[in-house]
């Protein structure tokens, strides 16, 4: 799946010179916590997030800062604090370095994007214009719409049990020479050591996830970290 196929196309946004109480009252009202800024021509020249109003003159919580932060930080550090504050348009408290991704990015590449930048949403570009914005509900929302599609032929034991050591011996979290597995008309008989309870899980869902897969009888233990292991 790409960035068009979840993204939410009805974005609201703002301009550079709209007031802060406005933008305020606009996440209220849409129930968002992010907004891009545009430009006249519908390029992102910023976007505004909760965050960037939680620091306000008006309500009394901007930062309290120690001492020895007022005699040490940077002039222009100060001002941009102090700009976030008091500023009273979208251009005084907006992030002007914005994330973006493509229409046709991957919804992998999307996921490792918010995750890397520790964002909740990120906006979509088309021909270098805002098309749409994709946030972690809108990930959320695909997986619950997603179909979970099995293999329906019959899969013999040889093959299965074949497909199951390669798939166990790529995983550079897993030290398959501790281990061993029978395939008895998709039932899986797993056995053997793994260095921890996080390995076990995850090694039960590679065998569950696999094609031909009917049954797990599960006779691992965790020993802890194994010589040579991972």
């Amino acid at each position: 799946m790409k960035a068009q196929d979840v993204m939410t196309r009805n974005v609201a946004t703002v301009k550079a010179d709209a007031a802060v109480r406005e933008i305020a009252a606009l996440m209220v009202e849409k129930h968002i916590s992010g907004l891009p800024v545009v430009d006249e021509s519908g390029r992102i020249v910023g976007i505004i997030s909760e965050s960037d109003l939680m620091h306000r003159a008006e309500v009394g919580t901007e930062a309290k800062r120690k001492w020895w932060f007022r005699i040490f930080a940077d002039a222009d550090s100060a001002a941009r604090e102090y700009a976030k504050s008091h500023g009273l348009r979208a251009r005084d408290v907006m992030s002007s370095k914005v994330v973006t991704v493509r229409h046709d990015a991957d919804l992998a590449d999307v996921a490792d994007i918010l995750d890397r930048h520790h964002i909740k949403r990120v906006p979509v570009l088309e021909d270098g214009r805002l098309a749409g914005i994709v946030s972690r509900g809108d990930l959320v929302r695909a997986l619950s719409s997603a179909k979970v599609t099995r293999a329906e032929r019959k899969i013999d034991n040889a093959s299965l049990l074949k497909v199951l050591r390669e798939r166990m011996h790529d995983q550079p979290w897993l030290n398959d020479s501790y281990l061993n597995l029978s395939v008895n008309d998709g039932v899986v008989e797993l056995w053997g050591l793994v260095s921890s309870n996080d390995q076990h899980r995850a090694l039960l869902t590679l065998v569950e996830e696999t094609d031909g897969v009917k049954r797990i009888e599960d006779r691992l233990s965790v020993s802890g970290p194994l010589r040579g292991g991972v």
